[in-house]
Formats: C-alpha cells, sequence, structure tokens
C-alpha cells in the first residue's frame, strides 16, 4: 500500500470513527433527555396520585371523625331517653316507639340497648316500631365490645359488623356507656359512608387517569405490597414493578426503570409523619419514545454519512498534496541504492521552507556523503575481511592444540588412576568415573598398604577443568606418600592438609574419604574430610550411611585433627564410595537425583555382584539425567567384602578393564 493510500485510509478512519463517535454521543444523549422528560413526566403524575392518596385519607379521616362525633352524640342522647323513659312508671310513649321514630327519621338505621349480660332490651331496626327481638351475634357484632362497654372498661367504641343473618346488612356501629350497666349501639349502614369515599377517595383519581393514552396502567399498594386500587382490577404489577415499587417506599423518593415495552415510575405515599404506607406505580407505553429516539437517530446518521463522505474527499486530497514530495524523496532514494542519484533532482522540494524541504536539503547532503564514504568503507571491508581469515585461521590452529592437548591431559588423567583392585579372594571391587567437562576434578584411589590391609580413597576437588585436574593429580599423590607412612587414616588426611595448606596458591580444597580395610578382620577404619558418607549395604540387603567422624575439607585450615571411625564388615557386606555428581545429578526441570533414589538403588541390587550393582546405579542416574547436561563429575567404587579366605595367591592377573575410566576385579 502506498503512503498516499495509508494516509487517505487513516485519515477517513479518524474522520469516519470521530463521526460516528459524535452521532451516536449526541443520540445517546437525545435519548437519554427523552427518556429523562418521560420519566419527568410519569414521576409528576405518580406524585399527584400520591399526593391524591394523602389528601383523601386526611379527609376521610376527617369526615369520618365527625360522623362519630355526631354518632356518639347521638348515642349518649339515646341513652339518656333510654334512662328518662325507664325513670317513669306509667311512660305516655313508650321508649321503642321513640327508637323507633329515631331509626325512621334520621340516618340511623339501627339501634340496640343491652345489659351486662348480653341481653337484648330494646332494638329498632329502620322505622321498625316492635321489630322481632334478636341477639347481636346474628347482626355481627363482636360480644366483647357490649362487654367493654357495660363493665366500664371503655365509654365508646367503634366497629364494622357483618351480618349473619339473611335481612341484615353490614352496618357501622358505634356504642357507649349508659346507666345501670347497660350499653347504647346505633349503627348506619356502610354504603352511606362509602358514598363519601367514592367522591373524594383514590378510585376517582385513578379513573380520571386511566383513560390517557399516555398511561397503561395504575396501582396503589400498602407497604406490603398488596394492591388497594388498581385502573385495571383483572390485572397484577409484574414482579419488575413489585420491586420498583418496594424500592421506592425504601428509598422514600420517586424512581423509575425502562422496561422492555413500557416505562415503569413508582412514587412512595407518605403519611402525616412523613412515613411509607404504600406507593403508586404507573406503566406507560414507550412506543412513543421509541419512535422519537429512533428519528432522531436517523437525522444524526443522515448528517453523518454527509460528513463523512465530504470530509473524505478533503482527506484524500491533502493526503496526495502531503505526500507527492515524500514519493520523490523515495525514488532518490532508490537512486542512491542503485548510486545514479543526481542531487540537482530535488532542488525544487529542497527549496521548500516547511520540514519536508529541510528534509530534502539534508537527504541532498547526506545521499553525496553517503556516496563519496561507500567507496572508501568498501576498501576498508576488504582490508578487514583479509585481516579476519588470517586470524580466524590462526585461532582455529590454536583450537586445535589446545583440543589435542586436553585430549591428551585427560588420557592421562585416566592412566594415572589405578585400572585394577589388588587380587585377593577375601574381596572384590569396581570404580567408576565420567568427567563433567574434559578433565575431572574427582578421584579414587585403592592401594595395598601391607598384605593384610587396603587402603581405599575418594576425592571431589572444588572447581572444575585445568585447574582442578592439577589439583586433583596433587592430592592423590601427596594422599599416597601419606597413606604408606602413617599407619592411622585420621594422622594420613591431618598430614595431607597440611601439606596441602602450604602448597596451594589457588586456594582450593577437596573433600576426601579414607578408609582402611582389614581383610583378615572385616574391620573397616576410616576418616572423613567434609565427603559424602559412604553407604554400608549388608548382605540382607540394608543400606545405612557410615557415621561421619566430622572432619572439614582439606586445604583450608592447617593444624586440623581428624577423627576416625569403624565397623566391622560381615561376608558379604558391601561399602559403596561416591562423590556428589551421582545423588546431585540433575534431570531438565532442576531436580536432583538425590540420596534416597541412590539408596533404592543400591537396595534393589544388593544380591547381584559388584558389576550388576555398579551398572544399576549409574544406570538409575542417566535414566533419571535424560538429554540434560552432566553438571558435575560423577565417581564412585564399591568393594564387596568376602570374608578371610586365607593367604592371598601370589600369582594370578585380575580381570582387567576395557574401559580406562573404570577400574573393575570381577566376583571369583
Amino acid at each position: 500500500m502506498t503512503l498516499t493510500a495509508r494516509l487517505i485510509t487513516i485519515m477517513t478512519v479518524c474522520l469516519g470513527l470521530a463521526v460516528a463517535g459524535v452521532t451516536l454521543a449526541m443520540g445517546y444523549l437525545a435519548r437519554d433527555a427523552l427518556i429523562v422528560q418521560a420519566e419527568g413526566q410519569a414521576r409528576l403524575v405518580a406524585g399527584l396520585i400520591s399526593e391524591s392518596v394523602n389528601r383523601s385519607d386526611l379527609a376521610s379521616a376527617e369526615i369520618f371523625g365527625l360522623l362519630r362525633q355526631e354518632q356518639e352524640g347521638t348515642a349518649v342522647a339515646i341513652a339518656h331517653l333510654a334512662e328518662a323513659v325507664a325513670d317513669q312508671d306509667d311512660p305516655a310513649v313508650p321508649l321503642s316507639t321513640h327508637l323507633a321514630e329515631i331509626t325512621a327519621q334520621t340516618v340511623i338505621d339501627d339501634i340496640w340497648i343491652v345489659d351486662g349480660a348480653l341481653g337484648v332490651i330494646e332494638r329498632s331496626f329502620d322505622g321498625l316500631g316492635e321489630p322481632v327481638l334478636s341477639d347481636i351475634w346474628s347482626a355481627g357484632i363482636d360480644p366483647r365490645i357490649p362487654e367493654l362497654l357495660t363493665s366500664g372498661r371503655r365509654y365508646s367504641i367503634a366497629t364494622t359488623a357483618v351480618a349473619h343473618g339473611v335481612l341484615e346488612q353490614p352496618m357501622r356501629y358505634l356504642g357507649v356507656r349508659a346507666a345501670d350497666h347497660r350499653a347504647v349501639l346505633i349503627g348506619r349502614q356502610a354504603t352511606q359512608l362509602d358514598a363519601v369515599q367514592d367522591t373524594i377517595g383514590l378510585e376517582t383519581t385513578i379513573n380520571s387517569l386511566s383513560g390517557q393514552p399516555a398511561f397503561n396502567a395504575i396501582w396503589v399498594v400498602n407497604d406490603r405490597m398488596r394492591v388497594i386500587a388498581a385502573s385495571e382490577q383483572d390485572r397484577s404489577p409484574s414482579t419488575q414493578e413489585v420491586e420498583l415499587a418496594a424500592k421506592a417506599i425504601g428509598s422514600l423518593e420517586a424512581t423509575s426503570t425502562l422496561a422492555e415495552s413500557a416505562l415503569l415510575v413508582a412514587a412512595p405515599i407518605l403519611d402525616r409523619d412523613g412515613l411509607a404506607v404504600g406507593a403508586s406505580m404507573i406503566r406507560m407505553p414507550r412506543a412513543a419514545l421509541d419512535t422519537m429516539v429512533a428519528d432522531t437517530m436517523k437525522l444524526g446518521g443522515a448528517a453523518a454519512v454527509t460528513a463523512f463522505a465530504l470530509g473524505s474527499l478533503v482527506a484524500a486530497a491533502f493526503a496526495r498534496r502531503i505526500t507527492r514530495p515524500v514519493a520523490a524523496l523515495t525514488h532518490a532514494a532508490a537512486e542512491v541504492d542503485a548510486r545514479t542519484f543526481a542531487p540537482a533532482s530535488l532542488d525544487v522540494i529542497s527549496t521548500r521552507r516547511d520540514e519536508i524541504g529541510r528534509m530534502a536539503l539534508t537527504f541532498q547532503k547526506m545521499a553525496t556523503d553517503v556516496l563519496a564514504r561507500e567507496d572508501h568503507l568498501e576498501g576498508l571491508v576488504r582490508e578487514r575481511t583479509r585481516d579476519l581469515r588470517e586470524k580466524n585461521a590462526l585461532l582455529e590452529d590454536a583450537n586445535n592444540r589446545m583440543e589435542a592437548e586436553l585430549e591428551i591431559a585427560r588420557s592421562l588423567q585416566a592412566a594415572i588412576l589405578p585400572q585394577v583392585l589388588p587380587s585377593h579372594p577375601s574381596y572384590t571391587g569396581r570404580a567408576f568415573m565420567t568427567p563433567a567437562l574434559e578433565l575431572a576434578g574427582d578421584f579414587y584411589d585403592f592401594f595395598s598398604i601391607s598384605d593384610d590391609r587396603l587402603g581405599l580413597v575418594i576425592a571431589d576437588v572444588s572447581g572444575k577443568g585445568v585447574s582442578a585436574a592439577f589439583f586433583m593429580a596433587i592430592c592423590r599423590t601427596v594422599l599416597q606418600a601419606s597413606a604408606r607412612e602413617h599407619r592411622s587414616a585420621g594422622d594420613c588426611l591431618q598430614a595431607v592438609n597440611d601439606t596441602l595448606c602450604a602448597q596451594n596458591p589457588l586456594t582450593l580444597f577437596v573433600t576426601v574419604f579414607y578408609g582402611i580395610l582389614d581383610v583378615r578382620s572385616g574391620e573397616f577404619t576410616y576418616a572423613n574430610a567434609g565427603h559424602n558418607p559412604p553407604l554400608r549395604i549388608e548382605a540382607g540387603g540394608g543400606v545405612a550411611p557410615l557415621p561421619l567422624t566430622g572432619g572439614m575439607a582439606l586445604g583450608i585450615l592447617p593444624d586440623l585433627p581428624y577423627n576416625e571411625g569403624t565397623v566391622r564388615l560381615s561376608p558379604g557386606d558391601t561399602v559403596f564410595l561416591y562423590t556428589d555428581g551421582i545423588s546431585e545429578a540433575m534431570d531438565g526441570a532442576g531436580h536432583e537425583f538425590t540420596d534416597g533414589r541412590l539408596i533404592q538403588s543400591l537396595s534393589a541390587s544388593h544380591r547381584q555382584s559388584v558389576d550388576v550393582m555398579l551398572d544399576t546405579v549409574t544406570g538409575a542416574v542417566r535414566a533419571f539425567v535424560g538429554d540434560a547436561p552432566q553438571s558435575d563429575d560423577i565417581t564412585c567404587l564399591v568393594i564387596r567384602y568376602r570374608g578371610w579366605q586365607g593367604d592371598p595367591a601370589d600369582a594370578g592377573a585380575a580381570a582387567g578393564m576395557t574401559d580406562p575410566n573404570h577400574a573393575r576385579h570381577d566376583d571369583a
């Protein structure tokens, strides 16, 4: 893609993103504004409904209070009338006649006069002078109400009763206490008072709003989420609407949400103390709102497409104008690479006073210098190439000589280690060593101290390579000389340590285990200078390390004593001497072989010959390491005590070892 095409693409994409972002932002803001407007209107209506509920409740409470006062006064008057008639021996007008006139000419529909035993003294119902007397239970009056009045515990009580009889109607009663433990109850039909409630109540307000097309449904619920008024009696609010009403009651504020097909609004209904006693809910259709939002988005999209088209044309024109000089510079760079560049070809561009003109002028100077220097550099490169070839040849010769000398040194190192154990029928053994580098820092040794005593050595020099190999040779020589002069293993190591400390310019050190086996008694006396304790494999298969003697590595501090340890080997017991190259051999993941795996391998092969035992251990190490590089020298020495077999033979060569890195004496 050319630079012009890239600039046009980038500018067009940026312009398109900007226009799309602005359009989406404006559409989102317009949508939010319309939703906020609709929610505001719905909240206002819900608030008006809630306020209407509050006003109707207050008006109803005031009206019912006045009506109760009126009923209470009437009941008191009837009680006094009953007392006056009762005081007359032969009243001209019976009390029943007075009560019948009251029920016939007033709004009072029912009058009861009862005594403390709930016996009916007088009753007048709906203007009847002498109605059939009945009990208060048939009128649905709770018997506890007359009892409270006649006992004097209450003076007046209001209640609503639903009659049990066929001819009775729902009544609202008010009872007062009278003389002689009597009570007067007067009642009015409940429908008379419901008419007042219907005139100023909540249903009137809801019915006036339910006919508006802006509202789908209106509900009023109490604080227990029970519907007390609704525009549609056969339709209940949804779970989402009930949750919205509960939220409005809990927060004491109007709240709203935009559902899939409607706008839902809920407002709390507060009592005189400002506590929420319910909520009003409104469901408004969102079809009109969605239409307004869609129209707004269409207009915005049309404006965005127009702006994008015009912007793309302007971007293409400016992109071509900007990339023309860049194309000329690109062509000039190709000419420089082909060595056909003419500096005058950029004179028109270099005269410009903007950044491109300065870049063209700089390019002219740079191209001239580059062409001049390129010839000079090519000559220098040819000269340096000849020098490198000569030095590489010298380095290759030196490397070949070094590798040859290291191979000779490796052969010599392998040659100085003993290849064959001293021949004796009382023991058999084998040794193994594999260097991690060309030269090893580990070494093993075995030599006869006398006809009945065999010296065994295994050691590990700090470090690797040439320095460790030389220090190994020195240590072995000094240790052999000291072993032949000192009968004790501890004294031998002390003498070797003093010698190494006096002649150790590289401050190297070596860990050494030196043991002396008495082939007659099986007694194995040893001293340990910081080395891994060898493992004793009993004839029965038990494997355990020899006890430590607490000695420090040789070559660190002079004049150190080295304690000795002694164990008595039984016929068939085997001693396995090794360096940490075995226990610390690592696989590709960095995990070590560990002493535990070594003990498992030895225990599994304790009945086999020393050759098989050593092959089992080294095979287990190779299988564990896999393709990972060898991290340290691997050296081990295994000796098995057979028990005293008489005087050793004077003649007879032991079986040799084909591998120069292995010393071996086969089982008889």
